[in-house]
């Protein structure tokens, strides 16, 4: 992929924690497997990661020895960026008030941190949250800018997100979160 094609993805720590150590199976539909195999389809197309002091410590702290391999690969290669995305730290409070539940809000709170990232550069966020998506998805028709996210899922679209991040983890309609949500979780 040429370098214009690049994307930067939001690549949330448990797809770390998830990736396969140490026993590897490239073609297993088994979850870890799945995960790594994400992870390596980022570093073959190119793609770049983007990272928070969150998320950095989240995966110091859950990636196994492959993903943690796989980060310090994307680092000498300058193939990761670190964006805070303190500017949108204001759309957490209108986007917990569109929640339910007290346990709902602090589920997005805890998570947010992926939504500022992925909004300060390019909208996209890979991670195995499904509870995650379906609260932003709740929050969308109250804070506009969350409709500008798009989101995957190795957990729940298996090998269709792998071969995504290969074809160039474009922004689809139906990757769009909330079209995601409806797509892949109300059914």
């Amino acid at each position: 992929m040429s370098s214009r094609n690049r994307k930067k993805l939001v690549i949330d720590a448990n797809l770390a924690f998830g990736s396969s150590d140490p026993m590897y199976n490239p073609m297993s539909d088994v979850a870890g497997d799945m995960n790594r195999r994400c992870l390596e389809a980022v570093w073959e197309e190119g793609h770049v990661a983007v990272f928070n002091e969150q998320l950095r410590r989240e995966w110091r702290d859950h990636a196994g020895r492959s993903a943690r391999r796989w980060l310090q690969t994307m680092e000498l290669k300058n193939r990761v960026v670190d964006e805070e995305g303190k500017e949108f730290l204001a759309l957490l409070t209108p986007a917990c008030g569109c929640q339910s539940t007290n346990r709902h809000k602090a589920d997005l709170e805890k998570d947010f941190h992926l939504v500022r990232s992925a909004l300060a550069t390019e909208q996209t966020i890979i991670s195995l949250e499904t509870k995650f998506p379906t609260f932003i998805a709740k929050a969308c028709s109250a804070v506009q800018e969350l409709t500008s996210l798009y989101y995957a899922n190795p957990a729940v679209e298996g090998d269709a997100c792998r071969r995504w991040i290969k074809a160039g983890a474009e922004k689809d309609a139906d990757r769009r979160i909330d079209s995601w949500v409806e797509n892949y979780l109300k059914s």
